[in-house]
């Protein structure tokens, strides 16, 4: 089923298309969920809220705009609905920080699949900044909405979260390869001489 006929489907009630719907979206919306909530199971059930939503707000999605963006857009306005819910994140008031880069760090290319990896390691308001910014391209102004903060506390969660990842970026790769020189130095065959 095509994702028209799915939208459509849906709108109507169909059942095959709410199972299509689903079936296509499933593994994408657990992604966001899992980069917001930071644990799997949390992510489990932020992703069944998640569906539930998309599925009864369908009726409202004007197919002016990519389905799979609006689809991305309530699920992470139903974490972050979660998140407020629980009450498992509190943000103080933080002035601006510049960007990094004077220290080395900001030369650094970091490609997707590294900054997912180390964006679990950052604290959550730092990983729900981020993520917001770099993956799915809120401004600012909007990211200050979403997490009732001010701007320049947005850009400061996102310019120190960017250097936390950095940083832990930095260390990972001086770590492997300080053990590969280990490593090295171990296979190579030494003399001892008398």
């Amino acid at each position: 089923m095509g994702e028209s006929d799915i939208i459509k489907g849906c709108k109507r009630g169909d059942r095959r298309a709410f199972k299509a719907f689903v079936d296509s979206y499933s593994a994408y919306m657990f992604t966001i969920c899992y980069r917001y909530m930071g644990n799997k199971e949390v992510a489990k059930d932020a992703l069944q809220e998640s569906l539930v939503q998309v599925i009864n707000n369908i009726s409202k999605y004007q197919e002016q705009g990519k389905f799979k963006s609006w689809v991305s857009t309530v699920t992470v306005k139903k974490c972050l609905d979660l998140l407020r819910k629980e009450k498992r994140h509190q943000y103080s008031s933080m002035e601006y920080v510049a960007e990094p880069g004077s220290e080395g760090l900001g030369s650094l290319k970091l490609e997707e699949e590294d900054v997912m990896q180390f964006i679990e390691r950052i604290p959550e308001n730092y990983r729900i900044a981020i993520s917001m910014f770099l993956i799915e391209g809120y401004s600012h102004k909007e990211i200050a909405k979403h997490m009732s903060i001010s701007e320049s506390s947005s850009r400061s969660l996102v310019s120190r979260g960017r250097k936390m990842i950095l940083e832990s970026f930095e260390k990972e790769n001086l770590y492997t390869e300080r053990r590969s020189q280990l490593d090295s130095r171990k296979s190579t065959p030494t003399l001892k001489i008398i």
